[in-house]
């Protein structure tokens, strides 16, 4: 009865928590776009019809929800698991170079006779290296006791600067006509009208966000990753395997990263030398800090700074509001994401401690 009640009132105060920061996101946007001398009605109608005023706009928000949701579902896991992987822009961008290898060339012509099952074998084959990508600094943190902050950080460096070289050598991924740019994509293999419509793998986003909810919550393996989390000497002693769990966790938020990448690939039909989606890997451990690492959570958490990402743009065309302000206002959210955090963590007791792991 008295866990009943304790997790009731959690979701209250998650609702309430929702409700504040929403509502201080738009009162913290009108101000600083009045500080801007604009009109902040007119401008935050541009951002809402930017954003979801279309079915264009709509493709483009939940396309850009979808990429930010596999990040974070990665960022969630590898967090619940007690490792801050945040190697996902490096991780994606190694799944990317993997796409464009597997849809370019002799391998693209024979997948494209698959269409749909060559589509997937890209995917699953930038899933792979984006796994290997990420299981590097797993390997050293287990090796070496490399701090994982530090080893995913760098290896991202690495990951954009290597995707670079691949792009200026004609014997790997250089196209005939650019040398920061590869050849076309199969035309089987090509996401027609990326961002302006609704594309069914878009699908895998919402997939994966209910496999990792069932995953970490209502499986041994997935309760057991959550205990290295929050407590590696108890699971220690109650013989659990840490670093097969938290390699685990580094392969899965890899992939998943690597699936991203490939999806900006065979939207865009080729691979460049800037990603499709710069810094979202950044972008998304906001997301699931704002989630609170509950992958149910991380769609709407997306589908929040993906509108405010696409909207910006129209505010800015149309209102004459510069970009900046939304990131300013992200900014301003992750703070107050990490304040809470550590009010949260100061004043809960065991028991809550307890009923949050189990929730």
């Amino acid at each position: 009865m008295n866990e009943t009640r304790i997790s009731r009132d959690k979701i209250v105060s998650d609702l309430i928590w929702l409700a504040v920061l929403v509502l201080g996101t738009l009162i913290g946007l009108a101000l600083l776009i009045r500080l801007c001398g604009q009109d902040p009605r007119e401008a935050l109608g541009a951002l809402w019809s930017g954003a979801f005023g279309s079915r264009t706009a709509l493709a483009a928000t939940s396309t850009r929800a979808a990429i930010l949701a596999l990040y974070a579902l990665g960022v969630a896991i590898s967090f619940r698991a007690g490792t801050l992987n945040i190697g996902a822009e490096g991780q994606s961008r190694i799944g990317a170079a993997m796409a464009a290898a597997l849809g370019t060339g002799a391998a693209g012509t024979l997948l494209g006779s698959g269409s749909y099952l060559g589509i997937a074998v890209v995917l699953f084959g930038a899933a792979l290296a984006g796994a290997f990508w990420s299981l590097i600094a797993g390997i050293l943190r287990a090796w070496r006791g490399v701090p994982d902050v530090i080893s995913t950080l760098m290896l991202n460096f690495i990951a954009l600067e290597l995707v670079r070289y691949f792009l200026s050598t004609k014997t790997l991924l250089q196209g005939q006509g650019s040398e920061q740019k590869s050849d076309f994509l199969a035309e089987p293999l090509r996401l027609h009208n990326w961002e302006t419509s609704f594309h069914p793998v878009l699908l895998g986003a919402l997939l994966a966000a209910g496999a990792a909810h069932v995953f970490l919550f209502h499986t041994p393996a997935g309760f057991a990753l959550r205990a290295v989390g929050l407590n590696p000497v108890a699971a220690l002693t109650s013989g659990m395997r840490i670093q097969r769990l938290q390699l685990a966790s580094f392969a899965v938020s890899g992939a998943l990263a690597g699936f991203a990448g490939a999806l900006g690939v065979l939207g865009l039909w080729h691979l460049s030398s800037t990603p499709t989606y710069p810094d979202y890997g950044f972008m998304a451990i906001a997301v699931a800090l704002v989630a609170n690492l509950q992958p149910l959570r991380v769609l709407p958490a997306a589908v929040l700074f993906a509108g405010l990402e696409v909207g910006a743009k129209s505010m800015q065309g149309s209102a004459g509001v510069s970009y900046w302000v939304v990131h300013l206002i992200e900014g301003l959210i992750i703070l107050a994401i990490l304040m809470r955090g550590v009010q949260v963590f100061q004043k809960r007791n065991d028991v809550v401690t307890v009923t949050e792991s189990a929730a």
